[in-house]
């Protein structure tokens, strides 16, 4: 029996849906790309934004007037909206965020099959690893926490025996996500942290790079930044949920953090990894943002090191403190945004061409009779001439040209695996 999935938001969602499709293979069921081969599918959803919830919403009304499958919905949408999704779509399976744990259950139970073939897609060549949920802050525009609940850590040996199965199948990327990932292990007894995950993951044999998603900068110390490099496995390409480059916006956010903090931080990522890509999220147009403090974060981000942007315009969420204000008019709101998403295609292309002629290790984790594709240490994808046999393979590359937005050229060379290198 095949299914199919979509997936909408986070890394924490991604790497929800790669355990279900992991979790599924094992239990008989076939994973596909295309909703035309499938007898079930399943969608992953986010509420983080009211642009997000537009997209999930039309993605199962897409789901319900075009394909003849049932479905399962799942996630922050769910948790949100349950009752109101149940009566637009009848017939649809809906499953909060409590309820998505138990996601192989009820497909077993909605779609049995007999079998005992074990089926497994490489669904991708690096695997998303989801360690931690829910979030025990209370930042005044998120609604996250009460989709997710309160902070909750994986035991790290089960983190560590599924990293063992996964480098076992072919993964050699691992991509470590959580809602508040920083915060890792300190609901556990005994206590653990993010920095023993790491170097738990980094004795496995096959793993060859870890990656982190999203780094809370309130968690961030100098030792923790030695200990990742200490490990040599870790990329250099580093995010942080940053928000804001206003003191007085961090704090009507009630972010807990300082723009001094950001530039410690930045500055300790840059001595150690002096080559890293690094990135931040930044929220534009908060309640009350005042031009001046449009300005600070505009000169925050062109002093610092940082090499690119997720800009959010800022969305009203239901029952957070921030929605009770008074908005920002939507044309200042919509500017704003374009002005720090054109710094941020700017800081993109500075990044990737001071990357030319540099060798960057990479894996390969698309291969193609006409080319293969890349995924580089300091996370630039990459197009190759075509290779073979070397997919899921660490290579050391050597860029050559830029290919529009997002996409470098590269070819493969003979010369030892080095890092990234200054020209």
């Amino acid at each position: 029996m095949k299914f199919c999935v979509e997936c909408f938001g986070c890394r924490a969602n991604q790497a929800e849906v790669q355990e279900w499709i992991l979790d599924l293979g094992k239990a008989g069921y076939a994973f596909t790309p295309h909703q035309g081969d499938a007898d079930f599918g399943i969608i992953n959803t986010c509420s983080v934004t009211e642009k997000a919830e537009r997209d999930v919403v039309r993605a199962i009304n897409r789901a319900f007037s075009r394909t003849h499958i049932p479905w399962i919905v799942a996630g922050c949408s769910v948790t949100r909206d349950k009752e109101n999704l149940e009566r637009r779509f009848p017939g649809y399976v809906f499953l909060d965020n409590s309820q998505k744990i138990g996601m192989v259950a009820e497909v077993r139970q909605r779609f049995p099959q007999e079998t005992n073939l074990i089926f497994h897609s490489a669904f991708r060549s690096r695997l998303f690893l989801k360690i931690h949920d829910g979030c025990n802050f209370r930042c005044a525009y998120c609604i996250v926490p009460s989709l997710r609940g309160p902070s909750r850590s994986q035991p790290l040996e089960t983190i560590l025996r599924r990293a063992r199965y996964a480098a076992a199948l072919g993964y050699r990327e691992f991509i470590l996500t959580g809602i508040n990932l920083s915060s890792y292990g300190f609901d556990l007894f005994p206590r653990h942290n993010l920095l023993e995950v790491v170097q738990g993951l980094a004795e496995i044999p096959g793993v060859e790079f870890i990656r982190l998603s999203s780094l809370d900068p309130r968690y961030l110390r100098y030792d923790f930044v030695q200990g990742l490099k200490a490990t040599g496995k870790v990329c250099s390409s580093f995010h942080f949920s940053f928000q804001s480059g206003s003191d007085s916006v961090l704090k009507r956010m009630k972010r807990g953090s300082k723009v001094s903090e950001y530039r410690r931080i930045l500055d300790m990522f840059d001595r150690l990894y002096p080559h890293a890509n690094l990135g931040a999220d930044f929220i534009t147009g908060f309640p009350e943002e005042s031009e001046k403090e449009h300005r600070e974060t505009v000169e925050f981000i062109s002093d610092s090191s940082l090499n690119y942007l997720h800009v959010f315009p800022y969305s009203p969420r239901p029952g957070t403190a921030a929605a009770r204000q008074e908005p920002l008019p939507a044309h200042v709101v919509r500017a704003r945004a374009g002005e720090l998403k054109q710094l941020n295609r700017n800081l993109r292309f500075a990044y990737r061409e001071s990357c030319l002629g540099r060798m960057l290790d990479a894996v390969i984790i698309e291969e193609t009779p006409h080319f293969s594709m890349a995924v580089t240490d300091n996370y630039l994808s990459v197009r190759t001439p075509p290779t073979r046999g070397l997919k899921q393979k660490r290579v050391t590359l050597r860029l050559t040209r830029l290919l529009g937005d997002n996409l470098c050229e590269g070819a493969p060379v003979d010369s030892p695996r080095a890092r990234v290198q200054p020209r």
